[in-house]
């Protein structure tokens, strides 16, 4: 069965408009009601957003709809996903709901959700959902209503306890160490600064003053070449930049070059005996040569953190990501946490010594990619013998990814391979082919 509402990652759209209006909300809130909680005594609810305008409406709403249902919700204010994802499993809270778009902007907005765990749901838990929204009557008789509490201060305290008791910093490895923090006016924006000063660093701390519309604006992970620019700027020694929800992560060297999700992975790997990486489809052809090199095995999911969490806890796997800067560590966290990693990251370059510049492990294949605006995006079904023609003329040598988006209208276009032209060609002919099929 196909989705109807949710897409890669929970339910992401413009707020206020379907699948993201109040009905909908409501109805969701009930649905999981039913799923989940319904034979629960006095559940546990913590909700988390990011600093989008939107938030405090969808936080209200889910609220009073689960406290109207007899669960005890715990409004955690703005905290990054993976603080909601931690939390939920540490404090013994019967599920995890973060109001974010991610990387999306300001007037977009979007759910996900978490199990007791802090895994978030399988495919076939959201199609269970989905069929609980458009196929049953909910029965609004009940009489046993749950409280609402606001824990802000405590849920922001208990996240950043959990980075800084995770790291111990040779101050010596540290001192006089610049930084470029890039916390594009999200999630991070009270957090990051505060951390890398705790640990020691010169820090520059940019875009950490959210006003609930400049969440990733010309900033953050989405805005690479923004953190590139600010780095040579500033002179720093290094930079990094999240997302506007504080689960994906970037880093540039000295001299403004970037370090995308799978250079972070290959960083990671030094400190370490890996047998096994999890990545998607999406990573770079050029880390897929590297691993075999090392005699790595490289493991490749559908796009999205949540199949790469999946699969690395119902195996022997310790870590994996995505190329846009989604690092999933087991002993750490079931998801995303780009503080975390980022940090992480940091850390081994800072013990083995040198420069970041000298810890590009291996050279990126080109990519080209495309987004195309599609008003269905079912019509990739008509574009597979096209696809795959343009895959055998890359041959062995490059890589072709057509796909629609999990969250917009929107058909993504990647093909990587040693001849840029070529890619531009290949790129631009898909393009031209399925606008005319929309005509």
């Amino acid at each position: 069965m196909i989705k109807q509402i949710f897409g890669t990652d929970g339910i992401r759209g413009k707020a206020n408009q379907y699948p993201l209006d109040i009905d909908t909300c409501v109805k969701l809130t009930k649905a999981i009601n039913i799923k989940f909680l319904k034979n629960k005594k006095e559940p546990t609810i913590l909700i988390g957003k990011d600093t989008r305008v939107s938030g405090d409406i969808f936080e209200h709403i889910i609220a009073a709809v689960f406290s109207s249902l007899g669960s005890n919700v715990k409004l955690m204010g703005v905290v990054p996903t993976p603080a909601v994802s931690i939390l939920t499993k540490k404090w013994n809270a019967d599920l995890g709901i973060m109001i974010s778009a991610s990387h999306n902007p300001y007037y977009d907005n979007g759910i996900k959700i978490f199990n007791s765990e802090g895994f978030k749901l399988k495919d076939n838990e959201e199609l269970e959902l989905e069929n609980i929204i458009f196929n049953q009557t909910y029965e609004d008789n009940n009489q046993n209503f749950g409280t609402i509490e606001y824990i802000h201060e405590e849920a922001e305290q208990a996240y950043y306890d959990n980075i800084i008791q995770s790291f111990n910093f040779d101050k010596n490895q540290i001192k006089d160490k610049k930084v470029i923090i890039d916390s594009a006016n999200g999630a991070l924006s009270n957090i990051a600064g505060k951390i890398f000063k705790f640990f020691g660093f010169n820090v520059i701390n940019l875009f950490n003053n959210p006003n609930g519309i400049n969440i990733n604006e010309n900033c953050g992970a989405t805005h690479p070449d923004i953190l590139s620019s600010l780095v040579l700027k500033h002179r720093a020694d290094f930079g990094i930049a999240f997302d506007g929800d504080g689960d994906r992560v970037l880093l540039c060297d000295e001299k403004g070059q970037l370090f995308n999700g799978d250079e972070i992975l290959s960083i990671l790997l030094i400190d370490g005996n890996y047998t096994e990486v999890v990545s998607t489809i999406m990573s770079n052809f050029g880390f897929e040569k590297y691993l075999e090199k090392k005699n790595i095995k490289l493991t490749k999911t559908n796009v999205g953190d949540r199949y790469v969490s999946e699969y690395i806890k119902n195996s022997k796997a310790n870590i994996g990501g995505e190329t846009s800067g989604h690092i999933i560590i087991k002993s750490h966290a079931p998801t995303g946490d780009g503080l975390f990693s980022g940090l992480k990251a940091i850390q081994i370059i800072l013990k083995n010594r040198g420069k970041f510049s000298e810890y590009h492990m291996f050279e990126l294949y080109p990519t080209i990619s495309k987004n195309v605006k599609v008003k269905d995006k079912s019509i990739i079904n008509s574009l597979n013998n096209i696809i795959q023609n343009y895959q055998n003329q890359l041959g062995n040598n490059g890589r072709l990814i057509v796909r629609p988006s999990g969250t917009e209208p929107l058909i993504r276009i990647s093909a990587e391979g040693k001849n840029i032209d070529e890619l531009k060609d290949i790129v631009n002919k898909i393009e031209e082919t399925i606008l005319k099929c929309q005509l």
